[in-house]
């Protein structure tokens, strides 16, 4: 019934998710024939007592990184502009949805200058201690401020506009817009595990 219902770009990620578990599967065993078969070779077996504490000790610390933390992100921000209708209503606006537009747009332009404030003027505290935008407390937040300012807008115009009623509906929106790109964060989440194999392996 749920493979029915599942939309043709979940199913295909869907066997993605597969082809990396076995993709996974086959580089577990073949580390360990391979290291069995040519132990001067420097490859490590991911089946050795040292692959397998690697494996189950290491694995939360390899799965944290900022990619991660910018998915979320970017799943609320889009769950909040999808069902905030912003970007339906624009094809045909009432009074309210106009009045909404105006404001949210005014509220995101003083987020804008807000940020550019705190990063561009001389000595700014989101500057390098050296002065440099790039790398910098900016540059590291550069994502999650884009984000935070695409909720802002659409939450704002979605209450305004009627989309979002009560505080539960906006809550919804974001949980929905994580939902949305769920596969997604699997499809991350095996392929950086991969990866991290492939380090250790080689």
């Amino acid at each position: 019934m749920l493979t029915t219902c599942m939309p043709m770009k979940n199913k295909i990620l869907a066997y993605l998710s597969v082809v990396l578990l076995i993709a996974e599967v086959v580089l577990v065993v073949g580390s360990w024939l391979y290291a069995a078969l040519n132990p001067e070779s420097g490859v490590r077996s991911m089946l050795s007592s040292e692959g397998i504490r690697w494996a189950f000790g290491g694995y939360i610390h390899q799965m944290q990184s900022s990619l991660l933390v910018w998915f979320l992100l970017a799943g609320m921000a889009y769950g909040a502009l999808r069902h905030s209708r912003l970007a339906e209503s624009l094809h045909s606006m009432r009074y309210r949805q106009r009045v909404a537009l105006r404001f949210s747009i005014a509220i995101l332009a003083v987020y804008l200058l807000v940020v550019a404030y705190f990063a561009f003027v001389p000595h700014a505290i989101l500057l390098s201690v050296t002065g440099n935008l790039f790398p910098s407390a900016f540059s590291d937040a550069v994502i999650p401020l884009f984000c935070f300012g695409i909720m802002l807008m659409s939450v704002v115009y979605g209450v305004m506009s009627g989309s979002f009623p009560s505080v539960p509906s906006v809550f919804n929106a974001l949980v929905a817009g994580i939902s949305a790109i769920a596969p997604i964060i699997i499809l991350y989440l095996l392929t950086t595990h991969i990866i991290y194999i492939l380090f250790y392996i080689i």
